[in-house]
């Protein structure tokens, strides 16, 4: 059964189209990261240590425990899962994850964005578009979630995947 998700391309707000159309939808892999940070096989306390240790100027932020969820719940994509993926203000494309993600010491952005994940376009023919203004108010908040900036993916209810589909195809 596959499971659902949106995911902010990259934590930039101002980069989040270009990010994903010139380097994660080129090369297919949806990427994440905190550096040199491998989550693989680690639990979400143990991530949020590891970002504590690594990166002691967010103490006494959310960003150590956003930062965990993130690479947690990114770790647990699985083959059939779909994510809608988040751009400036939009919904600009829907994915399907085609493996396992995996760490990849060669980066994407900045010398970061290692936790990797290959993906197609669940459309081939054209990305989807769908302004966030127009997410139905029953859902917003689900797909439009507090502190998109450091909690980069969040799963979705079954509902309201269905509910966000039938908003981006209407």
């Amino acid at each position: 059964m596959a499971n659902y998700y949106v995911f902010v391309s990259t934590w930039d707000d101002e980069d989040r189209d270009d990010f994903y159309l010139n380097t994660q939808l080129k090369d297919r892999k949806l990427s994440i990261g905190w550096g040199d940070l491998n989550p693989i096989n680690k639990t979400e306390r143990e991530i949020k240590r590891l970002i504590e240790l690594f990166y002691p100027n967010f103490a006494g932020t959310n960003n150590p425990a956003n930062g965990a969820k993130s690479l947690s719940t990114f770790a647990h994509l699985s083959p059939g899962d779909v994510v809608f993926v988040r751009g400036i203000a939009k919904i600009i494309d829907v994915v399907l994850i085609t493996e396992k993600p995996y760490f990849d010491s060669t980066g994407h952005y900045k010398e970061d964005f290692y936790f990797k994940v290959s993906f197609v376009p669940l459309f081939e023919s054209g990305r989807v578009v769908l302004e966030t203004r127009n997410i139905p108010e029953p859902i917003y908040s689900d797909v439009l979630f507090a502190e998109g900036r450091s909690l980069v993916i969040r799963k979705l209810d079954e509902n309201v995947a269905k509910t966000l589909f039938l908003s981006v195809f209407h």
